[in-house]
């Protein structure tokens, strides 16, 4: 269905705000027959205590995607609510959320866009709140499952929280939408953040297997013929080697990139903040959203994406959303949205669509994964001396505990003789050792050992792939 035809008549159904009827899914099935989705994406930034405004800016986003807007443009930055109507969070269907870590917020959201959205999921996983990963959909869902990363930091990393939230990918699968198009796999991750640009703190072996898992999932949905979109907060800028597995590895596109070509990141750096998210769509770290206006203009970047699989899909429309900023609030989300609309191919198609740049040829394809496969193995061996040096600094600091502990009990029977108020301090002291030492030790044998295998594995996997893309280049050489 076009945009104009799916305009009206959500705008009919909006005319009384007080009444939503079955109208939208209607609209849904009308969308269908025109094969084609709108889907958006959007990082919420739904911190319990942490996120600012969490409660009201949560309920807004769930109140613009029923139809109702609050919302105003960016003073002197109008013409970027292109697109922006008060009716157009009704028009998507299918919403990818992220970052949804408070019960209350998600069912309000439900409960605020049932009848714009009857179908939805929130996902389970981790310790704590879960990965924050939701659905919200008018086209049936069929089926769903949730992939957890076995590689995702460190339980030590308390204030950064991703080991505990359990980060994961959030596979739905919607009911085919004609009998002539491939059945859609929406695949929904927000992967680990990066806590700086260079170092440890950059958890940039993480994201890549990350990375490398995911590649494997979607390759698997594939082949199954299912048209996938990997879509979220993948916390990895366009070229970097997370982005090279979900992209090279997998055959699947840029949405952004296939409609607009691809970035010159260097030039999007000195852009002004409204050309970089005409021009690059950065939804992360922009200047124009309220709660990262303090960052220079150079930080702007893409982290947020729909990639899709170009034999069975085309992108027709993109761009950022929810630009807009709530009063006596500021932005929605510290990331803005993003949407575009797809074109479901029929299987019946067997011509290639264009991606937005030349079309690589097979052995271009096979040097960049051969390439992203040695940079991998390089990564993961740079990470490993990491990994081991922590263990065994825990594993120290459960030995030494043990002593301190005994040393302190032997204290305690002389020191308790000439002034018994000592005790109380070695007490204390014999609690502390005990407490952080039997922690650091769990950390060490358990979660240590867990990891170090992990990365092996993954370092196995990838050269297994190594191993046989060269046999194949080999092959072609003589």
């Amino acid at each position: 269905m076009s945009a104009a035809n799916l305009r009206s008549s959500v705008s009919g159904a909006a005319q009384d705000a007080a009444t939503v009827t079955s109208d939208t899914v209607t609209s849904a099935a009308d969308s269908a027959t025109g094969h084609s989705i709108k889907l958006l994406t959007f990082n919420t930034w739904g911190l319990k205590m942490v996120s600012k405004h969490r409660k009201a800016r949560l309920r807004a986003i769930a109140d613009e995607l029923a139809g109702y807007s609050a919302a105003i443009p960016i003073p002197g930055y109008e013409s970027l609510m292109i697109n922006e109507t008060p009716e157009q969070g009704k028009q998507y269907d299918v919403v990818a959320l992220q970052e949804i870590w408070c019960k209350e917020d998600w069912d309000y959201i439900v409960s605020r866009c049932s009848q714009a959205y009857p179908y939805s999921r929130i996902f389970y996983s981790g310790i704590i709140a879960g990965p924050g990963l939701a659905i919200l959909s008018k086209i049936p869902i069929e089926s769903t499952f949730l992939y957890r990363f076995p590689i995702n930091g460190r339980p030590s990393a308390i204030h950064r929280g991703d080991w505990y939230v359990g980060k994961s990918i959030a596979i739905t699968l919607l009911e085919p939408i004609s009998e002539d198009t491939a059945p859609i796999a929406i695949m929904n991750s927000h992967m680990h953040a990066p806590y700086a640009l260079k170092g440890d703190a950059a958890y940039a072996c993480h994201r890549a297997c990350q990375a490398w898992d995911f590649s494997k999932m979607v390759n698997l949905y594939k082949k199954a013929g299912y048209a996938v979109v990997v879509v979220g907060d993948l916390n990895s800028r366009p070229g970097s080697l997370p982005h090279k597995f979900l992209t090279v590895e997998t055959g699947l596109v840029d949405s952004w990139e296939q409609l607009k070509g691809k970035q010159d990141l260097q030039a999007l750096s000195k852009m002004e903040p409204l050309e970089q998210l005409r021009y690059g769509c950065t939804t992360c770290d922009s200047f124009l959203n309220t709660w990262r206006s303090y960052l220079p203009t150079e930080s702007a970047c893409r982290l947020d994406y729909a990639l899709i699989d170009p034999s069975r899909l085309k992108t027709t429309d993109a761009g950022p959303r929810f630009t807009k900023r709530l009063p006596g609030i500021g932005s929605f989300s510290d990331h803005f949205a993003y949407a575009c609309n797809l074109n479901l191919l029929s299987n019946r198609r067997t011509t290639d669509v264009e991606t937005g740049d030349e079309t690589p040829s097979k052995r271009d394809i096979q040097l960049q994964k051969y390439a992203s496969y040695e940079e991998m193995i390089q990564c993961i061996s740079s990470y490993r001396v990491v990994a081991k040096r922590q263990k065994f600094l825990r594993g120290v600091h459960f030995v030494i505990s043990i002593l301190l502990l005994i040393g302190a009990l032997v204290v305690t029977t002389f020191t308790s003789n000439r002034a018994a108020w000592s005790s109380i301090f070695w007490v204390f002291f014999a609690v502390v050792v005990s407490v952080t030492g039997t922690i650091d030790g769990l950390i060490s044998f358990l979660f240590g050992r867990k990891e170090i295998r992990a990365l092996h594995e993954v370092e196995e996997e990838v050269s297994c792939a190594q191993k046989h893309l060269q046999g194949l280049l080999d092959v072609k050489k003589r």
